[in-house]
């Protein structure tokens, strides 16, 4: 058996993005507003698997996606071996909710 050790910024991005994922589900409005999310954010996270979920958080690693950065949409679909690289270059900023 294969065990993945997480670092903690890597277990919370995991976290939340699972929360994110099933709140999308069921209360689209409610988890955008509570996670401060755009409609292109919550479409993307959305459509997602949870093995797309962990792709995600392991190949982003030790940086943090939350609160939601401006390039999360793409930093999702940047191909997977070059979203951490990219996650570093680019300062987080959080989105522009409200302008």
């Amino acid at each position: 058996m294969s065990h993945v050790t997480l670092t903690d910024v890597e277990w919370i991005n995991l976290n939340v993005l699972a929360v994110i994922h099933a709140g999308l589900q069921h209360d689209r409005a409610s988890t955008c507003c509570k996670f401060a999310l755009d409609a292109t954010q919550a479409d993307y996270l959305r459509g997602l698997s949870l093995d797309e979920l962990w792709s995600l958080v392991v190949h982003i690693g030790n940086t943090t996606l939350f609160p939601p950065r401006a390039d999360l949409v793409t930093l999702l679909t940047t191909p997977r071996p070059l979203a951490g690289p990219l996650a570093l270059v680019h300062p987080p900023t959080p989105n522009d909710i409200g302008r």
